[in-house]
């Protein structure tokens, strides 16, 4: 069983829904029909077999194409080893569903079943290689998240607040602690699962009222407007790392009184997400503790929408000389829910 998950895991089942997906595909494919004529001992001319490969498979090319697009979410989320055995079989039965009963072929039916096979595996093998390429940025994100998402100095901040308000304001205080509770959750969920746009809005407005109560409702204020499906499925921990880059580059960075602005909306199966923070150049006078860039946050950031979305993921910023960017184009993607998927619904 060892060696069987030994080879297994050099597969992993790739995402139809991403474009980058689909052209690989189809590239791979197009080359293996014009490469495949080079080795052939047929009688017939090159371009006739390139012809004959393209009629007899470009209709299975195009419904394992579809088939893939409405499975993908669920092929994905299953264990590696089934997801790949599962995605295996259900390419080699649409390959004799069409090119032993729809087309009728019989004389070549083995020849081709080898080569469909090669061709799946090898795609495979490729997501497999990709995903192992960008698989630091989980772990990264995930040692991040257990050490400087949470700093020292927030949390001896947080826990001091909390005390402070005990007496007073026995409410707050436990709203305080109830925030800094659930952050402390989210952060330590396994990094490599999908959230929803609605959860991680809920832990944004969680943290930044932490650092409200910490900093002060004067010092640090905060604009919401939310305009886009809470379903929308989004990577962990996709809002609140660049919050608090945020607040630690924005507001901490000056002692004048920032706003912090976020912004969610849906265009055309798009969703786009826009932060944007006050920004005091290093070399500033009102700087009052010069931080150095936090590329290594964004660049984390890129490689972990690459890794979930491929190409169709992006996310850039901007820099004027007192306004700092972060703007995430998605794809738009309904999560389902557990009882969603259980129940067909």
């Amino acid at each position: 069983m060892h060696i069987i998950r030994q080879i297994m895991s050099k597969f992993a089942v790739p995402d139809m829904r991403n474009v980058g997906t689909q052209v690989r595909l189809i590239v791979i494919s197009i080359l293996y029909g014009l490469f495949l004529p080079l080795i052939s001992d047929s009688d017939l001319s090159y371009w006739t077999q390139v012809y004959r490969t393209a009629s007899l498979g470009a209709p299975t090319l195009l419904l394992i194409m579809l088939t893939g697009y409405v499975f993908s979410q669920y092929a994905t989320k299953l264990d590696k080893i089934y997801g790949v055995i599962l995605a295996q079989l259900v390419i080699l039965v649409l390959f004799v569903m069409v090119d032993y009963g729809l087309l009728g072929e019989r004389l070549h039916f083995w020849t081709h079943f080898w080569q469909i096979n090669m061709l799946s595996l090898g795609l495979m093998h490729m997501e497999s290689s990709r995903q192992q390429a960008l698989e630091p940025a989980l772990v990264e994100a995930r040692l991040t998240a257990l050490t400087a998402r949470i700093r020292p100095h927030f949390l001896f901040n947080s826990l001091n607040a909390a005390i402070s308000l005990i007496r007073l304001r026995p409410y707050d205080a436990e709203t305080l602690l109830e925030n800094l509770a659930n952050l402390f959750r989210a952060q330590l969920k396994d990094g490599s699962q999908s959230s929803t746009l609605g959860q991680e809005i809920e832990w944004a407005q969680e943290y930044m009222a932490i650092e409200q109560v910490r900093m002060g409702p004067t010092r640090v204020q905060v604009m919401w407007h939310h305009n886009a499906p809470d379903d929308a499925e989004t990577p962990h921990l996709l809002l609140q790392p660049l919050l608090e880059n945020a607040v630690f580059h924005g507001i901490e960075s000056t002692h004048r009184p920032g706003c912090i602005v976020v912004e969610t909306s849906l265009k055309h199966n798009w969703l786009y997400i826009m932060i944007e923070n006050p920004f005091v150049p290093p070399e500033s006078d009102e700087n009052v503790k010069p931080h150095k860039g936090n590329s290594m946050a964004l660049r984390n950031l890129k490689e972990r929408l690459m890794l979930m979305y491929d190409n169709d993921a992006v996310a850039k910023t901007e820099q004027t000389e007192s306004v700092f960017r972060v703007r995430i184009r998605l794809p738009y993607r309904k999560k389902e829910s557990a009882l969603d998927n259980l129940f067909g619904r």
